[in-house]
């Protein structure tokens, strides 16, 4: 754990390990030294998340099959009392099933932020807010949603 005295430091040290050695390199056994047991996960994109470290794990398991390659970069960090906010770039290859999604073998890039609240030095909840769309345009799903939507009626 980190050994900053100062309490927002240590928090965002916490977030940005997770993002780091988690979601970056998969060393999905920090989880639980990271991620209190009930975490609970807000994204829009995955509303069917159920807390929990298990869940959570399955989850970035689930994104890393579908972009083995992904990269988080952590463009900006906010921290206050408990919580921290990041704003966040990641970019990767679809070399997997995601989303219902076949392998594309497109490379994309999609900006996001999310907010995270710490509770005993662990992330206690999280909330996430990205533009699904954007990656699906540049998967090459929304070709034909987009000339059927330009269609006349």
């Amino acid at each position: 754990m980190p050994t900053d005295s100062n309490p927002i430091s240590t928090n965002k040290e916490i977030v940005h390990r997770y993002m780091d050695d988690c979601w970056n390199l998969g060393k999905l056994d920090e989880l639980r030294e990271l991620v209190a047991e009930n975490c609970s996960h807000h994204d829009s994109v995955f509303p069917s998340l159920q807390a929990g470290v298990d869940n959570l794990r399955r989850h970035i398991s689930m994104c890393r099959n579908g972009f083995p390659d992904c990269k988080f970069t952590i463009d900006d960090t906010i921290a206050e009392r408990n919580e921290v906010v990041i704003h966040w770039t990641v970019t990767g290859t679809h070399k997997g099933q995601f989303l219902s999604m076949p392998p594309t073998d497109r490379k994309v890039s999609v900006t996001g932020t999310s907010i995270f609240r710490i509770e005993g030095g662990k992330i206690a909840e999280q909330w996430a807010d990205w533009n699904l769309m954007s990656m699906m345009e540049q998967l090459g799903v929304m070709s034909q949603s987009k000339a059927e939507a330009k269609a006349p009626a």
